[in-house]
């Protein structure tokens, strides 16, 4: 299990809080799998693309009724309002990653574009979303098709921060408010700057 250390960020509108974003810091940079994701276009996405930039990785599926939709309508304000507190080459890129490729892999490149042009949507074998998903801490599981043949997906909403050495740093989790996630990444990127020149 991987240790983390909270970093809990509050907005304070007088004496009332408004929102809070939780931003979790790991306690220690934690190595990815190798790992080879696709899309139906035969576009790649592998380890190595992760390097020399900070990336966003959320996991889920296409049918997702609430949390996928709500989750990436919210990191495209978040990584805009990222955009005016770090230079451009710093700010996150934004993967989608479904867990269920039986049904998304025909489509699942326009998923990512519909909340944001330059967000990418992919899949990848069962061997490669799993190594990914345990090294990140996360989980997901198939439900028991119904009497139609439909089967919903239980997911983690946390949202892996991959740190351009490649390495899992953070986690963000709901309400993914858009001032408080750019915060919180902006200090993150911070944090990670002066950790190199240490």
């Amino acid at each position: 299990m991987i240790r983390l250390a909270a970093i809990l960020l509050a907005v304070v509108f007088g004496f009332t809080a408004k929102a809070q974003v939780q931003g979790v810091m790991l306690d220690e940079p934690v190595a990815l799998p190798t790992f080879s994701f696709h899309d139906e276009n035969d576009a790649t996405y592998e380890t190595l693309d992760l390097k020399d930039q900070w990336t966003l990785i959320m996991i889920g599926f296409l049918t997702c009724p609430d949390v996928c939709p709500f989750t990436l309508g919210n990191l495209e304000a978040a990584v805009a309002e990222t955009g005016m507190r770090v230079r451009p080459d710093n700010v996150p890129k934004v993967w989608f990653l479904s867990v269920d490729p039986d049904r998304d892999a025909k489509y699942v490149s326009e998923y990512g574009p519909f909340f944001h042009p330059d967000f990418r949507s992919m899949t990848g074998t069962r061997e490669d979303i799993d190594a990914f998903v345990e090294a990140s801490d996360g989980y997901y599981r198939l439900m028991p098709p119904d009497a139609d043949g439909f089967y919903d997906v239980q997911h983690t909403s946390a949202v892996s921060v991959i740190a351009p050495d490649g390495t899992l740093r953070a986690k963000l989790q709901p309400p993914f408010d858009p001032g408080l996630t750019a915060e919180f990444l902006s200090r993150l990127q911070i944090s990670y700057r002066k950790a190199l020149s240490q």
